[in-house]
């Protein structure tokens, strides 16, 4: 029993919540106020929930120097949650308090908001945090859950520092990604419409979007979910429950290597000697033209894939998806779909081979699957992309002849 909970209300607000359910037991009024605790037990186990909830709460609480506990009740069976806040403001301290418009008449104690066209003066200090923020600021981050307990806390922790904007499923998610710049996505993997796994093949997928940096949450923990995870492209993947300050440390990252990316392949030469080389090294060339070499002379066979690729340059599939994912910036399977379909781009243009013939040509023998992989990469299919290539030319043909 909570000795608070005698303590005089005089100067205290007193709110409590109580049920008439099972009650708790020791450990779950242990772990209760816990970030993603979440009670297991034939009544809770098929009701959705984050285990949020309950930690927002206390840190609300906590906030304005109040308690809150959990325990059972003894009148009758259930449990019940005691909130105490001390009333006032004299227990805070001045950085906490919002401090009222100077320019309050002493006649009126009513705190009013003025506006004027004078700006405070900042210091340097101030200003140079402000730059900091701003220039996180200008980044947009999507974040994909059907959970909105899960959304809202994300969003709170890391609006601060980045334009947020959320997406309650996967098929959301996508739209938005293909009509609106974004810079990173995180995603729950659980969703309905289009889970996680899919939403980030997709975006791999898609020669629009590919660039965009994806870290994957997810409740369930087994290695080889992890490892499809990698392999369709996720750049990070993060059990629940996590660190928010490891998410806010992967974010920083991984928006930090995409701008390094950036600044590799955009032509941008005339930068500082902070900078590092933009070139390959050797050691790294010499890896990528293997890779080409082997990718080129099994082009045409559908037993072209990870394990070949990795086993023929003499490399784990996951060494192999870590050097493309930082030379390259696509998964390994992305990679070799991406040369497939560019060199199929290639030869429908020149139009010697029927469609099924080019399919072959670059290792599909499912003529379905090449279309539908050719229209997910291009956005148009084959045949479409027949046309318009067979129109551009008769174009330009026109425009030499006048």
């Amino acid at each position: 029993e909570d000795e608070e909970a005698h303590l005089p209300l005089k100067k205290y607000i007193e709110i409590k919540v109580s049920d008439t359910g099972i009650g708790l037991d020791d450990q779950q009024i242990e772990r209760i106020f816990d970030r993603f605790y979440q009670i297991n037990n034939d009544i809770t186990r098929n009701q959705a929930g984050t285990g949020v909830g309950l930690h927002l709460t206390r840190s609300l609480v906590e906030l304005h120097h109040g308690t809150i506990i959990a325990r059972n009740r003894t009148d009758v069976q259930g449990s019940e949650f005691i909130i105490r806040i001390p009333q006032g403001s004299d227990h805070l301290k001045m950085e906490e308090l919002e401090q009222p418009d100077t320019t309050t008449s002493e006649n009126n104690p009513t705190i009013t908001t003025t506006t004027t066209s004078e700006q405070p003066v900042k210091t340097t200090e101030e200003t140079e945090t402000e730059k900091k923020i701003k220039s996180k600021s200008n980044f947009h981050i999507l974040i994909a859950d059907d959970e909105k307990e899960i959304l809202n806390y994300l969003k709170n922790e890391l609006s601060a520092d980045y334009k947020i904007h959320t997406c309650n499923n996967g098929r959301e998610a996508y739209e938005y990604l293909l009509n609106n710049p974004t810079d990173l996505l995180i995603s729950d993997v659980m969703m309905p419409e289009m889970d996680g796994m899919t939403l980030c093949k997709k975006i791999k997928q898609n020669a629009n979007i590919n660039h965009i940096p994806v870290i994957l949450l997810t409740a369930k923990g087994r290695p080889e979910e992890q490892v499809e995870g990698i392999e369709i492209g996720a750049d990070s993947y993060l059990i629940k429950p996590f660190n928010i300050e490891v998410l806010k440390s992967t974010i920083g990252n991984l928006l930090s290597n995409r701008r390094l990316l950036k600044n590799k392949f955009s032509g941008a030469q005339e930068q500082s000697d902070k900078v590092q080389n933009i070139q390959l090294k050797s050691a790294d060339e010499v890896l990528m033209n293997k890779i080409m070499k082997v990718i080129n002379e099994n082009l045409s066979e559908p037993t072209l894939n990870v394990e070949m690729l990795a086993n023929s340059v003499g490399l784990s599939r996951v060494h192999l998806h870590r050097k493309l994912k930082e030379l390259t910036n696509l998964s390994s399977r992305d990679f070799i779909r991406n040369i497939r379909m560019q060199q199929a781009a290639k030869l429908l243009k020149e139009k010697k081979l029927t469609i099924s013939e080019v399919a072959y040509a670059v290792g599909y023998n499912n003529l379905s699957h090449f279309s539908k992989t050719f229209k997910e990469y291009f956005g148009l299919s084959p045949k479409e992309y027949m046309q318009n290539a067979h129109e551009e030319n008769a174009t330009e043909n026109d425009i030499i002849e006048e």
